[in-house]
C-alpha cells in the first residue's frame, strides 16, 4: 500500500511539473463547449432593427400603421418616426437598418383603391435586418390590399363624415363602420371559422430533457466527460515515458509488482479527475442544476468512471509496437468514443439511434449515469448495473495490463 502511495505521489508531482498538459486537458473540452453554447444559443441580446419612419400623409391611417408598428409586440423592431431630411441624414450616417416613406396622400390613395406606393430605404452595411423589415413592409402592403377589397366602402363613409378638431371620426361614424365591419366578418365567417390549420401546445415537461435546461447545464457534462476522457488517454500514454526513461524496467525488478505500480497510475489519474470534477460541479452548483448533498456521489462516479476509462487505454498503450502507434491507436479509440458517448455533442442533441447506441458505450453510460445522479433520479438498481457493466471489464483490462507490463513491453527497447 505503502508502494502504491509512493508511485501515485511520483506521477503527480510529475503531473504538476508540467501544468501545460494539465491546462490542455481542460482547456479543449471547455472552448468546445463554449462554441457549442454560442453556435446553438445563449443569453445574448435579440438584435434589434431600427427603423425610421416617415409619414408624409400626416393621417389617421398613417398614425394608425406606425403606432402598430412601435407597439412593442415585435421585440425586433425599434420604430421611430422622423422628418424626410433627418431620416436621410441618419440613413446616410448607417444609423438605422432601414427607413419607410408613406407619401403624402397615403390614406386617400387607399380609400380609394388608386396606385400609390411606399418607398424602403434600406441600410446596404447591413445584411439580415433590413431583409426582415423589408419583408414586414410586403406584409403590411399585402394586410393593406385585404382590408382595402373588404372595407374599402365603409371607411370611404367613415372619411366622408365630420371629424373632431383633433382630427378623429365622428363616433356616430365610427359606430356605423363597426356594424359595417361587424357584418362583412359574419358573412366571412363561414371561411375562415374554424381555422384550417391548429395549433396544439405540449407541456415542456413531456418534451425533451433539453427544453428544460439551458445550454451550459447541457453541455457541462458532457465536457466533463471529455476531460476525463483526455486525462484517461494521457495518463495512460506515460508508460511510454516511463519505458523510455527506463523507469518501467527497474521498477518490474522491485520486490513489488507491476499491478501495484500501474494502481499507483490509475490513483494519480483519478486524483486529477476528481478535482476536474469538483470545479464542474461547482459551476454546476452555482447554475442551480446541481444541489450540494448530491455532490459526493457525483465525484465518486467521476472518478470511479474516469478509473475505468483509464484501464483501456493502458491496454492499448501496451498492445501497441511504438509510442507512435500507441497515440495512433489511442485517438482511433477516444474520438469515436467522444463522437457517440455523448461527450462532443450531448445525448439531447443527437438523433434517436445515435443516443440508443451511445448510451452503451462506456463513457456513455457514465455520463447517463451522472446525469440522473445530479438529477436525483438514480437508483440504487440502475447505478449497480452501470457498475457491473463498466467496472468489471475494467477490472479485467487492468489485471490484462499488468501482464502485458511485466512481459515484452518492459524489456524490450
Amino acid at each position: 500500500m505503502r508502494f502504491l502511495a509512493t508511485c501515485a505521489m511520483k506521477d503527480l508531482r510529475r503531473r504538476l511539473a508540467d501544468p501545460v498538459s494539465l491546462i490542455i486537458w481542460l482547456a479543449i473540452p471547455l472552448f468546445i463547449g463554449g462554441l457549442m453554447s454560442l453556435m446553438f444559443g445563449g443569453d445574448a441580446a435579440t438584435p434589434r432593427a431600427r427603423v425610421l419612419v416617415v409619414d408624409e400623409d400626416a393621417s389617421l391611417m398613417g398614425r394608425l400603421l406606425t403606432g402598430a408598428a412601435g407597439s412593442g409586440r415585435a421585440d425586433f423592431l425599434d420604430i421611430e418616426r422622423v422628418s424626410r431630411a433627418d431620416g436621410q441624414a441618419r440613413m446616410d450616417a448607417g444609423e438605422a437598418s432601414a427607413m419607410i416613406v408613406l407619401p403624402a396622400g397615403f390614406t386617400e390613395a387607399v380609400l380609394n383603391e388608386q396606385p400609390v406606393s411606399i418607398t424602403l430605404v434600406r441600410n446596404p452595411s447591413q445584411r439580415i435586418l433590413p431583409a426582415i423589415v423589408q419583408t414586414g413592409a410586403e406584409m403590411l402592403v399585402e394586410a393593406l390590399s385585404y382590408i382595402q377589397r373588404a372595407f374599402a366602402e365603409p371607411l370611404r363613409q367613415m372619411r366622408a363624415e365630420a371629424t373632431t378638431p383633433e382630427g378623429f371620426p365622428q363616433d356616430n361614424a365610427v359606430a356605423l363602420l363597426s356594424a359595417s365591419m361587424n357584418e362583412r366578418m359574419r358573412r366571412a365567417s363561414a371561411w375562415l371559422f374554424p381555422p384550417a390549420i391548429g395549433l396544439e401546445f405540449a407541456d415542456a415537461s413531456e418534451g425533451d430533457d433539453a427544453s428544460q435546461m439551458n445550454l451550459g447545464a447541457l453541455f457541462l457534462p458532457s465536457m466533463l466527460f471529455m476531460a476525463v476522457l483526455f486525462i484517461a488517454q494521457g495518463m495512460a500514454d506515460d508508460l511510454w515515458r516511463e519505458k523510455e526513461a527506463g523507469t518501467l524496467r527497474r521498477a518490474a525488478v522491485l520486490p513489488h509488482t507491476l499491478t501495484t505500480f500501474l494502481g499507483g497510475k490509475l490513483a494519480a489519474a483519478a486524483v486529477i479527475m476528481a478535482a476536474v470534477a469538483v470545479v464542474v460541479l461547482l459551476v454546476l452548483l452555482w447554475m442551480g442544476v446541481a444541489t450540494l448533498p448530491r455532490v459526493p456521489a457525483a465525484v465518486i462516479w467521476v472518478v470511479f468512471a474516469g478509473s475505468a476509462l483509464h484501464c483501456i487505454f493502458l491496454v492499448l498503450q501496451l498492445l501497441a509496437s511504438s509510442r507512435r502507434g500507441a497515440q495512433v491507436l489511442s485517438n482511433v479509440v477516444v474520438f469515436p468514443m467522444m463522437m457517440i458517448g455523448g461527450s462532443f455533442f450531448p445525448f439531447e442533441a443527437m438523433p434517436g439511434w445515435m443516443r440508443a447506441v451511445g448510451a452503451w458505450t462506456p463513457n456513455g453510460q457514465a455520463l447517463v449515469q451522472f446525469k440522473s445522479i445530479l438529477a436525483g433520479t438514480a437508483s440504487a438498481s440502475q447505478l449497480a448495473i452501470a457498475s457491473v457493466a463498466i467496472g468489471v471489464p475494467a477490472a479485467i483490462l487492468f489485471l490484462v495490463s499488468a501482464r502485458l507490463a511485466g512481459g515484452r513491453f518492459a524489456s524490450r527497447d
